[in-house]
């Protein structure tokens, strides 16, 4: 019974004591691990650091791709900054570490065994921060940047320093608001102002209320509802995967039903659209401009706005800010007022005209022009005052070379509204030497940017939507497609509608330049009967097939080919009789398969720009190494894991090499790295 009794009173003394004894052993043990401790910490810290300098830059990145990091790795970020970092090991510099006590006699206990119990803490806290950083890899850094609710249009328009037409604005702004009305229709003459006036409402309606989301999409002359609705898609940051139509449609109307507050903007309308077929919610207020009042008519717009031509003082406004100081000249006033009342308020042909005789103090040169309008040789086009045409048509003579004519017209053989690349038009230019080839291909780039310069400041061509590349106004491209339509030039553009349809329709003998894009499902199976062609565009086509090996026989004069977008999974190899092409000089197969026929491209003694990037190339040939005249090969992203021996080397002209893949020499020859 004693030992009974006993037990009971020394187990719990025997727990207490262990506790005691237990935590005086871990108290002495930071003391005696207070270096190691505070050690760990500050190495610790230095490899958070280094995660954190990883982390920092995969961010940087992102936003340079317009990405925005998730919120978790910004506030991770900002929890390890180096000032924080810093700040938190501040409590361990040398003079605390080392403080005494007892007049410096011995180390100060109390003030280690505080510090040794923090720098464990801080070092399990910091290292718990290090490994999440360390998985943000695989959880993901950034993701898109959801699209803005208006997309500001920032780019300058030919007739910027138009008056801003208040009362116009006022009742496009007053219509708009109006929740009785959910159509509008604005109509008026090519060139006349319509698209300046919607893009100004669209940027006026960043800031208000009256809408949540603005979406504004461009038509133009043949409509692609899939490309309407990929375009309104993208606005809403949603993805159109599904290719049938029924699908497509269901989706974005579903989608579109969510939104609330929502204007869209279809802008140059031709033909008559069911709103219906592309999917758009009767909930969207709308807004179509077109050149026909037909179009409203019979799209039913529930209100239709007339856009006016310029009166006599806004036009005068717009050609003496374009042609600047002469007009006030005592000689040349008189006939510069006549050459804007020529141009009936046109605000395109007054910038045309007023670009045109910028400076110019020659009186000869004003009455030619004040001529040309009085007795033009060109009829007016479909939907455009034929003054416009006149007045582009003189501004077009007024370029002062060949070359500068034909930089310009090439840029009519892309659809409307298409953002040109500098790159391609300079490999053209090249191709067909109205970029002067005596130089550098950098002589040539600049070459290039002179001529474009000129053409903008001529309000010929605009601003593209990013840097290096260039638009063509609706009317000036009519204009320029009628310019180059004379059997001087050659010039056919044929975007979409069909090419076999087209080419039975059309006598292509005497074209020297043709363009057929965004076409698809056809079969090209007849040679192409073009013995003056010079250059051949056939791109950015969905499932055509070049289905005939002599399908170039009779195009020997052929300088440039651009095969680009022909997906390689539609088009056939390329044909036999590209090697016949003696003469050709720039050539671009992207995003084609050319894996089994590239060795044929080494009879192209003569061609001088090579571009295969995205393409399934597979090996190049020594026979590649025959083109010495080669000054630029693109080789981006192509699937390519064979180079022969010596290729690169014979090409003695090379200037311009561009290669992704990484390979390494082993026998003398050249391996993909990653194969």
């Amino acid at each position: 019974m004693a030992l009974e009794i006993l037990a009971i009173v020394v187990t719990p003394i025997n727990e207490v004591v262990k506790c005691l004894f237990g935590s005086l052993k871990q108290q002495i043990r930071y003391l005696t691990s207070y270096n190691t401790n505070i050690q760990n910490l500050r190495s610790q810290v230095s490899e958070l650091k280094l995660t954190r300098e990883g982390v920092q830059t995969r961010v940087e990145a992102a936003l340079r791709n317009l990405e925005e990091p998730f919120p978790n790795v910004q506030k991770w970020l900002e929890d390890t900054t180096e000032e924080k970092l810093d700040e938190q090991l501040r409590d361990f510099d040398e003079a605390n570490i080392n403080k005494k006590c007892f007049k410096g006699l011995c180390p100060d206990l109390s003030s280690r065994l505080r510090l040794s119990k923090q720098a464990v803490r801080m070092t399990e806290t910091f290292h718990t921060l290090q490994e999440k950083g360390n998985n943000f890899p695989e959880t993901g850094i950034s993701h898109p940047r959801p699209p803005p609710n208006i997309e500001l249009v920032r780019r300058p328009t030919i007739v910027a320093n138009i008056l801003p037409r208040d009362s116009l604005m006022n009742d496009l702004m007053e219509t708009l608001g109006d929740s009785n009305i959910r159509s509008i229709g604005v109509h008026g003459m090519g060139g006349i102002g319509k698209t300046t006036l919607v893009e100004k409402i669209n940027n006026e309606l960043d800031g208000h209320k009256l809408f949540n989301k603005v979406i504004m999409v461009i038509v133009s002359k043949d409509p692609d509802l899939m490309k309407i609705q990929d375009d309104v898609a993208r606005r809403l940051g949603m993805n159109l995967e599904a290719t049938s139509t029924n699908v497509r449609t269901s989706r974005l109307f579903e989608r579109l039903e969510a939104e609330e507050k929502l204007l869209i903007i279809l802008d140059d309308v031709w033909k008559p659209l069911k709103v219906e077929d592309i999917g758009l919610s009767r909930g969207c207020k709308l807004v179509v401009t077109t050149r026909s009042q037909d179009v409203c008519v019979q799209m039913d717009l529930q209100k239709i706005i007339k856009v006016e031509p310029l009166s006599k003082d806004e036009s005068w406004d717009l050609f003496e800010s374009k042609a600047g100081y002469v007009v006030t000249l005592p000689n040349l006033e008189p006939i510069a007022q006549n050459i804007v009342a020529k141009c009936k308020g046109s605000p395109l042909a007054i910038a045309a005209l007023g670009s045109a005789l910028k400076s110019v103090e020659e009186e000869y040169v004003w009455n030619n022009a004040l001529n040309v309008l009085s007795d033009p040789t060109r009829s007016g086009l479909e939907g455009i005052m034929p003054e416009v045409v006149t007045s582009l048509s003189f501004s077009f003579e007024r370029l002062e070379s060949l070359e500068i004519k034909k930089c310009f017209l090439f840029c009519c053989l892309f659809p409307e509204d298409y953002n040109i690349d500098l790159c391609d038009l300079r490999d053209y230019g090249i191709g067909e030497r109205f970029l002067k080839v005596g130089g550098t291909l950098d002589n040539a780039s600049d070459k290039l940017l002179t001529f474009i310069k000129k053409l903008k400041a001529c309000c010929l061509l605009l601003e593209g939507d990013e840097e290096n590349y260039v638009k063509m106004h609706d009317v000036v491209r009519d204009v320029a497609i009628c310019i180059g339509g004379d059997a001087e030039y050659g010039f056919l553009v044929n975007v979409g509608g069909g090419l076999i349809k087209f080419r039975e329709s059309e006598d292509l003998k005497e074209k020297k330049r043709i363009s057929f894009m965004k076409h698809s499902k056809d079969v090209l199976r007849d040679p192409l009967e073009c013995p003056q062609l010079k250059s051949l565009l056939i791109r950015e086509n969905d499932d055509i097939r070049i289905d005939q090996e002599s399908f170039f026989e009779d195009n020997k004069s052929l300088e440039v080919l651009d095969l680009r977008g022909m997906q390689y999974r539609f088009i056939m190899p390329t044909p036999q009789s590209i090697s016949c092409l003696i003469n050709l000089k720039t050539l671009h197969l992207v995003d084609c398969d050319v894996s089994d026929k590239i060795s044929l491209l080494g009879g192209l003694r003569k061609l001088e720009i090579l571009n295969l990037s995205n393409s399934i190339v597979k090996t190049l040939p020594e026979e590649i190494g025959n083109l010495v005249n080669l000054r630029s090969l693109d080789l981006n992203g192509a699937e390519l894991s064979f180079v022969a021996p010596n290729v690169i080397s014979k090409l003695s002209y090379l200037e311009e090499f561009y290669m992704k893949n990484e390979f390494y020499i082993k026998n003398g020859y050249e391996f993909n790295t990653e194969n």
